[in-house]
């Protein structure tokens, strides 16, 4: 059994406290740090079961030291790095929300930390986790379906005012001189540019590596940083991942993964389900055996979780780690450094709908550019949208630092 401590206990973190309470038998929390001040309802639940709180993440880390094996960090993106970086100072190995860091220095720093100190770091994507990404990595890896070509990925959810004014930092580029760089390929669709780069690695656990970005920015809602992103990634292995999604939908896109290969076309949908179209006019259908309700993301959690605890109890590799997630930073900064500051869409092509005290905002035909640019294999500007801007390609080589051309 693990002996877990949390640092949070309000909005995810308190959901993922639920999610652990299920398997008493794996894991325990001793210890959760939480604000007194945010008066979080995750708080008043942990107080309930018995379990100590802190008021500040020192004092817990203090307190449990000797106790807990593991800090769990599932706190706001502009925290990770202090946060994890005081775990590891007081002895801990830590498991890191998604995404790690927003910066490849404060990535780069936190990584030879951990290696100095000689603690374990997962990161919770917690698709990379399932069993059915790891089935298909495996079987690209032994040459089945030939080389990998390219991946192209679309995806849409619709986020409202709610989502965006839940927090100080939520749609932020930037907060209080902390770097944030929220959005589509940040914090939501996170997961899915982080399996594209997965599945484009010749080695298992780990993710390619950018040789090129070329990215476009927007947002349709009143934020300063993207809802809305069209991006082409060429890799070091010469593989061209696209990457097309959306907040502003008029109605939700399952994500999919389209999988180029030399002997077959590949459909990974919805983290949870794969088809094969070989060449041969053969097709084959894989779905992941160990969720019991694919459709349900609690589930997806709830196996990650097993996951940490069966990695870290056996020394087995995580699926996610710092090192492994570098790749996926660089993207990320990259894409920034291509565009510039998010583009805001003219108001023109934005529909508002209110929902009572709350707001909705689409852009006008994103569902049917979302589907064409996936379609096609392009970004927005290259496939006539009036509100695209083509952006800079930027090229990654030694990178190591942001911001080095981004601004507004």
């Amino acid at each position: 059994m693990i002996k877990l401590a949390m640092i949070g206990a309000g909005g995810y973190a308190l959901y993922l406290i639920k999610q652990i309470w299920r398997m008493p038998d794996k894991i325990q929390i001793i210890g959760v740090a939480s604000n007194p001040q945010r008066k979080s309802a995750g708080r008043q639940a942990c107080v309930d079961k018995g379990i100590p709180i802190y008021d500040t993440p020192d004092e817990m880390l203090a307190t449990v030291k000797g106790k807990a094996d593991v800090i769990f960090i599932p706190t706001p993106i502009n925290t990770h790095y202090q946060l994890c970086k005081k775990s590891i100072d007081a002895g801990f190995d830590v498991f890191l929300e998604k995404p790690p860091v927003a910066t490849i220095q404060d990535l780069d720093s936190l990584r030879r930390y951990a290696k100095l100190k000689r603690k374990r770091v997962a990161v919770a994507f917690q698709y990379l986790y399932l069993q059915i990404l790891q089935t298909l990595k495996k079987r690209i890896l032994s040459g089945e379906f030939g080389n990998v070509r390219r991946l192209s990925a679309v995806a849409g959810w619709y986020r409202d005012d709610a989502y965006f004014n839940r927090s100080d930092w939520a749609g932020k580029v930037k907060l209080n001189g902390d770097w944030i760089l929220d959005g589509t390929v940040n914090n939501p669709l996170a997961h899915l540019l982080s399996a594209e780069l997965y599945l484009a690695s010749t080695q298992l656990y780990t993710m390619a590596e950018p040789a090129a970005v070329e990215a476009e920015l927007y947002h349709g809602n009143d934020i300063e940083s993207e809802d809305t992103s069209s991006l082409r990634i060429i890799t070091n292995n010469n593989i061209e991942i696209l990457f097309n999604a959306s907040l502003c939908v008029d109605n939700e896109i399952n994500p999919v993964i389209r999988i180029y290969c030399e002997k077959a076309r590949i459909e990974y949908v919805g983290f949870n389900s794969v088809v094969i179209n070989f060449n041969d006019g053969k097709t084959e259908k894989l779905t992941d055996m160990n969720i019991e309700n694919p459709a349900d993301e609690t589930e997806s959690r709830v196996w990650m979780l097993k996951e940490l605890i069966r990695c870290y109890e056996s020394g087995d590799e995580f699926a996610a780690t710092l090192e492994s997630c570098r790749p996926f930073v660089v993207a990320v900064n990259s894409a920034f450094e291509s565009n510039g500051y998010p583009c805001a869409i003219d108001n023109k092509h934005i529909s508002r709908f209110e929902c009572g005290d709350n707001v909705k905002r689409t852009i006008k035909g994103i569902n049917d550019i979302l589907e064409s640019a996936y379609n096609e294999n392009k970004l927005f500007s290259e496939i006539g949208v009036e509100w695209a801007r083509k952006s800079a390609k930027y090229d990654v080589e030694n990178y190591s630092f942001f911001p080095v051309k981004f601004k507004k």
